[in-house]
């Protein structure tokens, strides 16, 4: 039996960072596609079962019996729980590209129990890993609904995103839960913790994604250098939050003008918690010149090195062969109405 799970991609908006600390976000599905294929074969040689994992964008394949499995994933618990105690950085939680998938079939194992049995899972992306468009929970979530659509068991929406939250905290360090809810639900969504989620109409617009390369800093190491630096900056945050308001509103009303402009004291902000290298602030810079364009860090951003991830960029013109130029990646935005969806096959 197979079952084919395809993830969209997340877009911040506005509020990165800022939503860990209460502040509402709006966050698009994107175009940008996850690819989960899972296989289970119940005659197995081996009657304890196994995993066979392919990670296809890293050209890699293991075979995990389920007591290595089980062992490996206590492992990657414990050194969370050593970070959690601030003993060991968030980079060193998950130490192999396999280790997100072990410990997201462990967490699911302990609330529904996985079958014993011989199973092949693949994952392939059509998004560039570790820019700021969701890709680690875009994985969480494909691996968790494929395997509940194989075993016809189902946690409901809020437990799902519940649980996939809590593993998101071993890649990120926290999570604010806004990556899986927009991969779930697709569209555009104002997101705010401990809040009812609520969809937006998702009108066209005009924007680009330009593709800087990946961090120097992971998006964990980002958050911790937030949390370090402005954790209790209480007017920074108010701050925020009323940029997310007036962006709100421009998109509500489809002014352009309006929504470019809150998008660039956005990006002001951005800048001001220390999330977006100089060299990065000098290419918006020049966008903003030469195409009228707002542009802003998309993900966590980064606090070192000269690459930010994916950049938001909304101008009438493409600004496709000037960021060619600089070696940046570039193509229209395309916001993806779906969210997840699986099927046997």
């Amino acid at each position: 039996m197979t079952t084919r799970c395809v993830a969209p991609s997340k877009l911040i908006l506005c509020g990165e960072h800022a939503v860990l600390y209460g502040t509402p976000a709006l966050s698009m599905a994107i175009d940008l596609e996850t690819h989960c294929t899972l296989d289970r074969f119940k005659h197995s040689a081996n009657p304890s079962g196994h995993f066979e994992i392919t990670l296809a964008d890293f050209d890699q394949r293991q075979k995990f019996s389920f007591q290595q499995w089980q062992a490996l994933s206590e492992t990657i618990k414990k050194r969370f729980q050593s970070f959690s105690k601030g003993e060991i950085v968030i980079r060193e939680v998950l130490k192999s590209p396999f280790d997100l998938i072990l410990i997201t079939l462990y967490l699911l194992h302990q609330i529904e129990p996985i079958e014993s049995a011989d199973w092949q899972l693949k994952i392939e992306s059509d998004a560039p890993i570790g820019r700021g468009l969701g890709s680690s929970a875009a994985v969480i979530l494909a691996v968790l609904k494929a395997v509940q659509t194989q075993q016809t068991t189902k946690l409901d929406d809020t437990a799902l995103l519940d649980l996939a939250a809590q593993i998101e905290a071993y890649q990120h360090g926290r999570s604010s839960g806004i990556d899986p809810a927009t991969i779930l639900k697709g569209g555009l969504l104002k997101y705010q913790m401990d809040n009812p989620i609520e969809a937006l109409d998702p009108h066209p617009f005009k924007a680009w994604l330009i593709d800087t390369g990946k961090p120097s800093s992971a998006t964990g190491e980002c958050v911790e250098w937030v949390k370090r630096h402005f954790q209790n900056d209480t007017q920074l945050w108010q701050t925020f939050t009323q940029t997310t308001a007036e962006i709100e509103q421009a998109w509500l009303q489809q002014d352009f003008a309006q929504l470019q402009q809150a998008i660039r004291f956005n990006h002001q902000l951005l800048c001001r918690i220390g999330v977006v290298p100089k060299s990065v602030q000098s290419f918006i810079q020049s966008l903003e010149t030469q195409f009228n364009a707002a542009v802003k860090v998309c993900g966590a951003g980064s606090i070192k090195g000269d690459r930010a991830g994916v950049l938001l960029c909304l101008s009438i013109d493409s600004p496709y062969e000037f960021c060619e130029a600089h070696g940046y990646h570039t193509q229209a935005l395309k916001i993806q109405t779906q969210g997840i969806r699986c099927e046997l096959a």
